[in-house]
């Protein structure tokens, strides 16, 4: 038997089991990057969706404390006053009666106005978590996009690579034919 008949045949027989091997890698790198894809997808559907909650419902709750806040702001300079105004006019009918209720009412006006403090500084931190959970959910977001960017470019190069071996693998079969045909001449 003919030696360089042997060793050819082993040799393509070597190569096509190689190639079925890379071609089963190749297809399970194929489901598992499309599989990584969606799941990937669908975080990104979920923050976008979270996203989109959240600015919809914060939003509104920000402006609906926002407008009541403006509302208490115009009035209570009026309020007060108002509330002045009464005093005045009380003390003048009865000081001796009216001067505890000024108190009281002096008092109130005080805590009205640390309240409507503690309110603008509950609106503050309430916006600025927002602005916080926006810029988490979009650093988030940005993350998945690079990952996913990095697994793309990857596979780009083993299908580069393959496309290589592939134009390659050809090109090696007609030499060793053009080698085995001069061998016999």
């Amino acid at each position: 038997m003919d030696w360089s008949l042997i060793a050819s045949i082993f040799w393509k027989f070597s190569l096509g089991v190689l190639l079925l091997a890379l071609t089963a890698l190749a297809g399970y790198m194929c489901a598992a990057v499309g599989s990584l894809r969606n799941s990937l997808n669908s975080i990104r559907n979920t923050l976008n969706s979270t996203e989109s909650i959240v600015n919809q419902e914060v939003g509104e709750l920000i402006s609906d404390v926002d407008k009541t806040v403006k509302e208490v702001n115009k009035e209570l300079p009026q309020l007060l006053q108002n509330l002045n105004g009464l005093t005045a006019s009380l003390q003048g009918i009865s000081e001796s009666e009216i001067q505890p209720t000024v108190h009281n009412i002096q008092e109130m006006s005080g805590a009205l106005n640390q309240s409507i403090q503690e309110l603008e500084e509950l609106v503050q931190k309430a916006t600025s978590f927002s602005g916080q959970t926006l810029e988490q959910a979009t650093f988030f977001r940005n993350q998945l996009a690079v990952s996913l960017a990095d697994i793309v470019s990857l596979w780009q190069g083993v299908k580069a690579g393959w496309d290589s071996f592939a134009a390659r693998a050809p090109e090696s079969e007609e030499e060793t034919l053009e080698t085995d045909a001069s061998t016999e001449g």
